[in-house]
């Protein structure tokens, strides 16, 4: 696959919508449970498991030379329990959502080699195989469901959590924030994924342990300088207008 296009499956917006998701109570917090899904459970197992492999799996940096015989800061690992978690939930809902509504598999599934380097972690880990994945089920929910436009509320989340990230100047108005957003196709997806995925996590009465609490997106955007991360709050699916024939 060429660069062209594996920046622009790193381009496309990742986001999960749910409408207030429940916190566990305390006897399911102390039983090791990060979060339920339906009928699946992911346990806080799952994601030591996850969490684990890949710091095991990052690669070690060059060392920056000591400045005045101080010590050389730690290096900042590339993944947190927490974008673990929201990772899993997200793929859970997704899975839910193609099975159920019977989408076809990703054209050109992604390699997980391809976005190691973006997400720092080598390809040969399990948060990287799950991340590939869910790009494809994000490709797969967004050409396989009616156009959205957006409106203004809606554009408006999207950039909110660009500008958090520091991805993108913060206190636009709307009109500007437009402009600068253009067919604002990438925000687009991002509402079209999730309303599909919102609607699956009030059936299934998505539930989190409070201190994973509130789950968002696991999100990239591409720019000049290489794939942006951040995270999307959950979006309500009332934020798009249903232009499809």
């Amino acid at each position: 696959m060429s660069a062209m296009n594996r920046g622009r499956r790193l381009a496309s917006i990742l986001v999960v919508a749910s409408l207030g998701l429940g916190s566990l109570t305390g006897c399911e917090t102390e039983s090791g449970k990060a979060a339920f899904v339906g009928d699946t459970t992911i346990t806080e197992d799952r994601v030591s498991q996850v969490y684990d492999d890949a710091v095991a799996k990052t690669p070690t940096p060059e060392p920056a030379p000591e400045a005045s015989g101080s010590p050389a800061p730690a290096a900042e690992l590339p993944v947190t329990r927490q974008e673990v978690v929201d990772l899993l939930v997200s793929l859970e809902l997704a899975r839910r959502v193609v099975k159920e509504k019977n989408m076809p598999p990703a054209k050109e599934p992604t390699e997980p080699g391809e976005i190691a380097q973006a997400l720092a972690v080598s390809g040969d880990s399990e948060y990287v195989k799950l991340w590939a994945e869910w790009l494809d089920l994000q490709t797969v929910i967004t050409e396989n469901t009616p156009r959205a436009q957006l409106t203004d509320e809606g554009i408006m989340k999207v950039y909110n959590a660009l500008a958090e990230s520091g991805a993108i100047e913060a206190g636009l108005p709307v009109a500007q924030v437009r402009e600068q957003f253009g067919a604002a196709i990438f925000a687009e997806a991002a509402i079209l994924v999730s309303t599909s995925l919102g609607a699956e996590a009030e059936r299934t009465d998505t539930k989190v342990n409070p201190k994973y609490d509130p789950v968002s997106a696991p999100m990239a955007v591409g720019t000049q300088q290489g794939p942006v991360f951040y995270n999307l709050p959950f979006i309500s699916s009332d934020l798009v207008t249903d232009v499809s024939s």
